[in-house]
């Protein structure tokens, strides 16, 4: 496998491209595929290891799939993406990140699970791949998706506030968004169309550090959680997001105590 196929992201042409160029890049057969090693084929994942230093934080029992929160931490040596799946989903792929330089290899959202079934982080290391899992038992089915159609308006808020005694910062954020999957119903039974964040990118003094593609398997109003280093009191943190419509949005803030 080619070091620059994984994502379907190149480095060099992220840090370069404008934002709907990216967008452009999103892996179309990689988030249609139905199951794992579809889409592992569509990313030209091969020769996964298993490994105990990827950390995925989940619940065992999740009382409504439409939200499970899932932090996924990768303690491997120079980690520079990490992607996401859920087999029974209807599409197995959920997100997958790239990092830059000063962006620790961790993350935190959440997503919908359709039904009981293992949470799978794949790693990419150089030219190797690492991989984890976590079973998750789902009470109530939460693919569905939405059951109002109603007119969109989003915002976003973002918070980056400095660790105490380090030179970290954690970013929050969280979009409102419908995130429709494509499968779900109006009150009168018309399935409501796709419409979901596709791309997010998270800067640092306009600096590219994460890079995140999306697919429809991340819960309603995106919610996430990264960790940037090298930063100072007062340097200005950017998010940006596009849909599979067009739409943009953005917000920027600055680091605080």
């Amino acid at each position: 496998m080619k070091r620059r196929d994984f994502l379907g992201l190149q480095i060099a042409t992220i840090l370069l491209a404008p934002f709907n160029v990216l967008a452009g890049q999103w892996n179309r057969l990689a988030f249609q595929a139905d199951h794992v090693a579809d889409a592992e084929k569509a990313l030209a994942i091969e020769g996964e290891i298993i490994s105990n230093q990827i950390e995925i934080i989940a619940p065992s029992r999740a009382e409504n799939g439409a939200i499970v929160q899932v932090a996924v931490h990768s303690s491997i040596a120079n980690t520079e993406a990490i992607a996401i799946f859920v087999d029974k989903n209807p599409t197995a792929l959920i997100a997958n990140y790239l990092f830059f330089e000063g962006a620790l290899p961790s993350v935190v959202t959440r997503i919908k699970m359709a039904q009981t079934s293992e949470i799978k982080v794949i790693v990419k290391s150089g030219h190797r791949y690492f991989t984890a899992a976590k079973q998750v038992i789902v009470l109530e089915n939460g693919c569905g998706g939405s059951s109002t159609n109603e007119q969109f308006r989003s915002s976003m808020k973002i918070r980056a506030k400095q660790l105490a005694n380090t030179d970290m910062a954690e970013v929050k954020a969280i979009i409102t968004h419908p995130m429709h999957t494509g499968q779900g119903l109006d009150e009168v039974g018309q399935i409501i169309p796709a419409h979901f964040i596709q791309m997010i990118q998270i800067k640092h003094n306009d600096v590219p550090a994460i890079e995140m593609q999306l697919g429809t398997g991340i819960a309603r109003n995106p919610y996430l959680t990264c960790q940037l280093q090298h930063v100072q009191l007062g340097d200005k943190i950017s998010v940006r997001w596009q849909d599979n419509l067009g739409i943009e949005g953005q917000a920027e803030t600055s680091v605080i105590l």
